[in-house]
């Protein structure tokens, strides 16, 4: 699936569900839910192409990086926080992938904070010799001698390739909220509510306490 009609994309897309322009945009390689395609954004939302092929010349000619690594599919998938950089005419330009008023949006940060990203962990193995892998939301895996839990993140030197340090989901906590009607706003853990299955957690925003599941929060700091 290459394309999907506008009025079946998810509602966190930051274009018009409806309108003169095209009624089909294109979807990532894999990762619908999480992500938006770089074909979509740098053809949809950033405007600086205008056909399929004028975005595959960038990416084959390796003008676009996610999170420092060339990508030359112009249907990977770019996920909340993550780093899009374009270079063009000996400039570099880069964006972070964020949610503002509930939707996607790429918006412009300096060089200094390009290098970096948050990462929640979503899963934990243990391996032969004791070694620890830890699994993250973006596929990533990493051997990792820190103690850590899952829904936990992690703060990534994308450069260098390696753990910067471990974000802790404890009480105190700074989140941010990456899906539901609250997906973008910012607040602190306060409490845990267990529940038969599973347990929601308390957060503090600006405007009262809430109570959200495991998987729309991001510790952030």
């Amino acid at each position: 699936m290459a394309h999907i009609k506008k009025t079946e994309m998810p509602k966190t897309w930051p274009v018009p569900r409806k309108g003169k322009r095209k009624r089909f945009v294109a979807v990532p390689s894999h990762g619908v839910s999480k992500g938006i395609s770089l074909l979509f954004l740098l053809r949809d939302v950033l405007d600086i192409a205008k056909t399929r092929k004028e975005v595959r010349i960038m990416t084959l000619g390796g003008m676009v990086k996610i999170n420092n690594k060339v990508r030359h599919d112009e249907n990977f998938p770019v996920n909340v926080l993550d780093v899009v950089s374009l270079s063009a005419e000996g400039k570099d330009v880069f964006y972070r992938l964020e949610i503002v008023n509930k939707k996607f949006n790429l918006v412009e940060i300096d060089a200094k904070d390009a290098d970096s990203k948050v990462v929640k962990i979503v899963g934990k193995k243990i391996l032969s010799g004791g070694l620890v892998q830890m699994n993250l939301r973006d596929g990533q895996n990493f051997l990792s001698k820190e103690k850590f839990s899952v829904g936990d993140s992690v703060l990534l030197d994308t450069k260098k390739d390696k753990i910067m340090k471990v974000l802790s989901l404890k009480v105190g906590a700074k989140v941010e909220i990456i899906g539901g009607k609250h997906a973008g706003d910012k607040g602190e853990l306060v409490s845990f509510e267990d529940l038969v299955r599973g347990r929601n957690y308390e957060i503090k925003l600006e405007n009262g306490i809430v109570k959200l599941p495991y998987k729309t929060i991001l510790v952030v700091a």
